[in-house]
């Protein structure tokens, strides 16, 4: 069994061969790790972790990444959400990474989560719009599939989106590669600002994590990703369906990890680019599914 941090306890652990999964319903329906024969495949919460955020990932619902100052029109009306505790100037992430998610069914290797909000719940940052969520884990002894699903529970429209926040280890020699038409370069109020295509260039042709400090959102992202890691002799093969065709890169100077987000929309799409959010009738619901396949060399 591979060692983890004390904090936190995951409620569920799942098991495939020489898979290990460890999931956390109550801490914002986060994975708190994945291991392959002992060797982590996305970030361990290291002792002293503190929050979701610090977790191997978790889902981004009903929205990814900054809402620009924490405010957006829909349908003739404006509305304010809370600005994040890490970024003051914006909203973040969504609100579901900070509810308690409930377990609604398990096996040796699969786990189902779900989420119903309600405007206003206690505990859970403010979004203005009813929804219900789910999450579905599926491990094999060769891949991890995820799950997700996003349902308007309310009686009016709204827009939305979702993905998840995947955080790999930083192992050795680490190469990533994937294809996009572009990415946005970032003002210094950390939103979108102006577009470019060299840092697509590099990941097309396989950049070592770490040549480049990024943290950006790619559009026209085909849905297909790989991390090489050469010193362990095993590759990641991260394939993703639609509306999944943006992703955040987060390559930070000086830490042990990197995160690669596969997500339906770009950063304060809500405000800038309404038309890549998805509005959802009542009852209407969207869908993406994200696999990671593991292959040794």
């Amino acid at each position: 069994m591979p060692a983890t941090a004390s904090w936190p306890a995951p409620e569920l652990r799942l098991a495939a061969g020489a898979m290990r999964l460890h999931l956390a319903p109550a801490l914002g329906g986060a994975i708190a790790g994945w291991w392959h024969d002992g060797l982590a495949l996305l970030r361990p919460p290291a002792p002293g972790a503190a929050t979701v955020r610090d977790l191997a990932s978790f889902p981004l619902i009903p929205f990814s990444n900054r809402i620009a100052q924490g405010r957006f029109c829909f349908a003739g009306e404006s509305y304010n959400l809370p600005r994040d505790v890490r970024d003051a100037r914006h909203a973040m992430h969504g609100n579901a990474l900070y509810a308690a998610w409930q377990v609604a069914g398990t096996t040796s290797h699969t786990a189902r989560l779900t989420l119903r909000y309600q405007p206003g719940e206690a505990q859970t940052p403010y979004f203005p719009f009813a929804y219900e969520a789910a999450q579905t884990y599926c491990l094999t002894e060769t891949a991890l599939q995820i799950g997700l699903t996003l349902r308007n529970a309310g009686t009016r429209p709204f827009p939305a989106g979702f993905g998840h926040h995947l955080y790999f280890p930083r192992h050795s020699g680490a190469v990533l590669r994937f294809n996009a038409s572009g990415y946005w370069r970032n003002g210094p109020d950390g939103l979108p600002a102006a577009t470019a295509t060299d840092l697509c260039d590099a990941y097309a042709r396989g950049a070592r994590i770490g040549a480049h400090v990024v943290d950006n959102g790619f559009y026209g992202w085909d849905g297909m990703a790989e991390i090489s890691y050469p010193a362990e002799h095993l590759t990641l093969r991260l394939t993703a369906t639609p509306p999944l065709r943006h992703a955040v890169l987060f390559v930070p100077e000086g830490r042990d990890f990197f995160a690669f987000e596969p997500v339906s929309h770009s950063t304060d799409a809500i405000n800038r680019a309404p038309a890549e959010m998805r509005v959802l009738a009542p009852n209407e619901t969207m869908h993406a599914q994200i696999v990671l396949s593991v292959e040794a060399r």
